[in-house]
């Protein structure tokens, strides 16, 4: 109503957590925090938002303390709860966690649904290594990691070649 593209998160997008996480198996087959289709219908409709973040397997990167420079857990995707999601929402959907998840998985939720990608995970980490050496190494690293990283989504999404047309 006030011209601001809202985005909100239902579900829990896990990663926050202060302790271990249980097995990631273990959380995958359980569904436990994915978004509940009848309530992203809900929340959609009496909020009006524009972009539904949702939980369908996704981990937000390591972004406890306790966390922060270990590897990403790598999580994939529970296609079929998405396409319950997008049958039930009107609103772009969005990946929070999307870094580290495999590009085969993460090309066929852009294909069911997917329409924007969070991956800073990669890059922070990047960042954050070089950044204990200098700054200037830390502004390469960056550069270069996110080069490669928006390269990557790009060709997994179908946009690389409308971005840069091939003759």
């Amino acid at each position: 109503a006030a011209g601001i593209a809202v985005e909100a998160e239902l579900g829990a997008v896990l990663g926050h957590e202060a302790g271990p996480l249980p097995p990631y198996e273990e959380l995958f087959a359980s569904g436990k925090g994915f978004t509940d289709p009848e309530q992203a219908r809900r929340f959609v409709l009496e909020t009006g938002l524009d972009w539904l973040s949702v939980a369908i397997g996704n981990i937000h990167g390591a972004i406890s303390g306790a966390a922060k420079d270990r590897k990403k857990i790598e999580a994939r995707l529970n296609i079929e709860h998405l396409d319950r999601i997008r049958e039930s929402t009107s609103v772009p959907l969005v990946l929070h966690g999307g870094s580290g998840i495999n590009k085969d998985c993460l090309g066929e939720g852009i294909r069911h649904g997917i329409a924007k990608i969070n991956i800073a995970t990669t890059i922070r980490q990047a960042y954050e290594r070089a950044s204990e050496e200098s700054v200037e190494k830390a502004q390469e690293e960056v550069y270069d990691a996110t080069v490669r990283l928006l390269t990557e989504e790009l060709e997994i999404s179908g946009s690389a070649d409308i971005i840069n047309p091939q003759d």
